[in-house]
């Protein structure tokens, strides 16, 4: 049987291999650069015409069209699927806006999905990643 003098040390040796263990699994999956999206995501370089904010959607306006067919105007995120991620978006949006920055906008022409938030399948697309120019 332990004293209890060594059962301190023993639970404070537990412990500390327990806090270097999640330690280590911490590390290994924080990424050490930003990392971009996917290499099927295109790009557009986006000067804000307008920022928009609906029940469903925020959105940019952009004052140039994108591809598919130089059709595309708006990027849009569906806020029912994360609220503080369409805030960040709108945040990114607005601070483009008001300082006259260009937003490189991420996305994939092929997604429709936005349909399903309000953003037409002609001229809109959902929107993966935006980057504020300097």
């Amino acid at each position: 049987m332990l004293k209890p003098r060594q059962s301190y040390i023993w639970f404070a040796f537990v412990v500390m291999l327990l806090i270097a263990a999640v330690s280590v699994l911490l590390i290994t999956r924080m990424p050490l650069q930003a990392s971009m999206p996917q290499a099927t995501t295109a790009t557009f370089t986006c000067t804000p015409a307008a920022v928009a904010v609906f029940t469903e959607r925020v959105h940019v306006r952009c004052s140039t069209g994108a591809a598919p067919g130089n059709a595309i105007f708006y990027f849009a995120y569906c806020s029912q699927q994360d609220s503080a991620l369409a805030s960040r978006f709108l945040s990114t949006f607005t601070t483009a806006k008001v300082t006259g920055k260009n937003v490189i906008i991420f996305y994939s022409q092929n997604d429709l999905s936005g349909a399903n938030c309000g953003c037409s399948t002609s001229d809109c697309r959902v929107l993966t990643g935006a980057e504020v120019q300097q």
